[in-house]
């Protein structure tokens, strides 16, 4: 959708503006014309205006209305006129306009989802194409929301796990600029007692002090190069690849993320495979889940050797040798025509596994930063006790 800047009169004959999204004249006319606004002028936006998205969990809420409306027997039509009725997000009002639009003149709702939302997922689109094929478009919408809130769930997990060890790692970070940048310096001002003369702990410190001080703009220049320069590797996919590799080769955070990728690729086919999409159809949808990461070689193997006609757990089992538990599910639930639950289960196993350790990473973590704060603390302060001290000890 384009977006476009309008003027026009509304009911009480008030000339009113705004900026919106829209894909045609007709679709803007429609929609001001249900808040009784009459058209008078479009123009193109200025630089920077736009709407601000409405997120994900947004997003997550209208699904699963929508899935509501149409299990209690409403026209597709007239439930996506009710919901961009009860909208608060201007663009997704615009939004689900424009799928409604595009439903009325016979477009398959899965295109209409992706020309609407350019950021729509593949698999959420085979979600809604296998509902559109069984008839099930109630349940292929919850389906989309529960695989959503699943990814959701697991970055929250991720981020609250973070979050307390970041906080306590930021304050000894202040803690530390606080003391050799403010408190020392002013101590060697009123000390006034040569550099030979001190401890070697307060001599460390500072030199360590004057250290910090000469190289802080130089190193708040390289931190910013470097934010700059990874919000620009961010919008590069084959620098996004390179540096998700290099970082999958560190100890811990590489089988971390390793866990995070099988639980969303399990997780990702399980529903898949559950909304009716065929084995062969859902293995290419589920990899984008998990791109990027170690597992991107390994599951395009898997898919040669799926297509190859090789059982999908003897396939899993070469391709993933690691993946013991999934391995496992996955030849108990193709023996019993359950894949799609055995998958789930692996992927809900996966997410509990990485929860676990970062849990256990923020318990080692707390403490640590914690006794490290205390320690330099500590130093510091005999560092400059250590002088007053020893000046006094010849007048006693």
């Amino acid at each position: 959708m384009n977006r476009c800047c309008w003027s026009g009169i509304d009911r009480r004959g008030q000339r009113v503006h705004g900026c919106c999204a829209a894909d045609h004249p007709t679709a803007l006319e429609e929609a001001l014309a249900e808040r009784g606004i009459a058209l008078l002028r479009r123009y193109p936006p200025p630089r920077r205006c736009g709407l601000h998205s409405p997120g994900e969990r947004s997003r997550l809420a209208t699904l699963r209305r929508l899935a509501r409306l149409l299990e209690a027997g409403a026209p597709l039509s007239e439930a996506l006129r009710a919901l961009a009725a009860q909208s608060r997000h201007a663009r997704e009002r615009l939004q689900l306009r424009h799928v409604r639009h595009q439903v009325e003149r016979g477009t398959p709702l899965p295109e209409a989802f992706a020309a609407a939302w350019p950021d729509f997922d593949p698999v959420h689109r085979a979600l809604l194409e296998a509902g559109t094929w069984t008839g099930d478009l109630p349940g292929a919408l919850a389906r989309i929301a529960d695989e959503q809130e699943r990814r959701l769930q697991l970055r929250r997990s991720i981020r609250q796990a973070c979050a307390y060890p970041a906080v306590v790692g930021a304050a000894a970070l202040a803690l530390m600029a606080m003391l050799l940048l403010v408190l020392v310096p002013r101590f060697e001002a009123v000390i006034g007692t040569a550099p030979e003369d001190l401890p070697a702990l307060t001599r460390a410190v500072l030199a360590t002090s004057e250290a910090i001080t000469t190289l802080l703009p130089m190193a708040t220049a390289i931190a910013l190069a470097a934010i700059a320069g990874v919000m620009a590797l961010r919008r590069s996919p084959p620098w996004r690849r390179t540096l998700r590799r290099l970082t999958d080769r560190l100890p811990w955070l590489g089988t971390t993320r390793y866990h995070a990728d099988l639980a969303r690729w399990c997780g990702t086919l399980a529903e898949l495979l559950r909304a009716g999409v065929p084995l062969l159809q859902a293995l290419p949808l589920a990899e984008r889940a998990a791109a990027g990461g170690s597992l991107e070689r390994p599951l395009q193997a898997l898919q040669r050797r799926v297509r190859a006609g090789e059982p999908f757990a003897g396939a899993l089992r070469r391709a993933l040798p690691a993946a013991t538990e999934a391995v496992q599910l996955a030849g108990v639930g193709e023996a019993s025509g359950r894949l799609d639950e055995a998958l789930a289960e692996a992927a809900e196993g996966y997410k509990q596994a990485l929860e676990d350790r970062l849990k256990r990473l923020a318990t080692v973590l707390e403490p640590l930063l914690i006794v490290l704060m205390g320690v330099i603390t500590a130093l510091v302060v005999a560092a400059l006790y250590l002088p007053v001290f020893q000046i006094g000890g010849p007048i006693q």
